[in-house]
């Protein structure tokens, strides 16, 4: 749509259903939006998906022998009814987004660092076009020995098994390239910002 919506916006949401996690609602927008100098009403009618705010966090680190690691973790996901491989996360709730990943971390790798340690490389939207949710990445470069013997993790409590997965950050980068090995968006952007930090990954703006 072209032209400008104003800031004066009544939003109205009428719920379809609600469970822990996903609150599906019928929302309906009203207001008035701006062209060249004209003034007109706007009635917008979606359907909308809220989810809670959530975010992943992927640790690196350079090895002895100088080559550069990533930590993910695998898990099943009945939603995609397969085995994943991602960064460490989870929601976000209310507390700092720094704070929150490094519980993630630590629950689901067993992996502790100072939340103010955390770069947040990536604040953005996903698929807003129906869902109502932000997404929220963070890199934080380790030491080698926090990985050693910490192959299992996750907590039971939420339903969680997870596999801590090292992997050499170029050769995960070449198996995506050559559709060898499935990522998840957020986790994909993730391994990017870590490739740039470290100097594989450059992008002329």
């Amino acid at each position: 749509m072209n032209g400008k919506v104003t800031e004066s916006l009544t939003i109205e949401d009428r719920s379809v259903s609600k469970t822990k996690y996903v609150n599906h609602v019928f929302r309906r927008v009203t207001g008035f939006y701006k062209k060249i100098a004209a003034t007109k009403p706007i009635e917008i009618n979606a359907e909308v998906i809220i989810l809670s705010g959530g975010g992943l966090i992927l640790p690196y680190f350079s090895s002895s022998r100088g080559k550069w690691k990533i930590v993910l973790v695998s898990q099943y996901r009945p939603s995609v009814k397969t085995i994943t491989l991602e960064a460490a996360g989870g929601g976000l709730n209310s507390e700092p987004a720094n704070t929150a990943l490094s519980r993630e971390l630590l629950e689901e790798t067993g992996i502790k660092v100072n939340p103010q340690s955390i770069k947040i490389a990536v604040n953005e939207y996903t698929h807003p076009s129906i869902l109502s949710s932000r997404f929220i990445g963070g890199i934080v470069r380790i030491n080698q020995c926090m990985v050693q013997n910490k192959r299992k993790a996750g907590n039971k409590y939420e339903n969680e098994r997870t596999q801590v997965e090292v992997f050499g950050l170029v050769e995960l980068i070449k198996k995506r390239e050559a559709n060898l090995i499935t990522l998840d968006l957020m986790t994909s952007r993730l391994v990017d910002e870590v490739a740039k930090t470290v100097g594989l990954l450059v992008k002329n703006y």
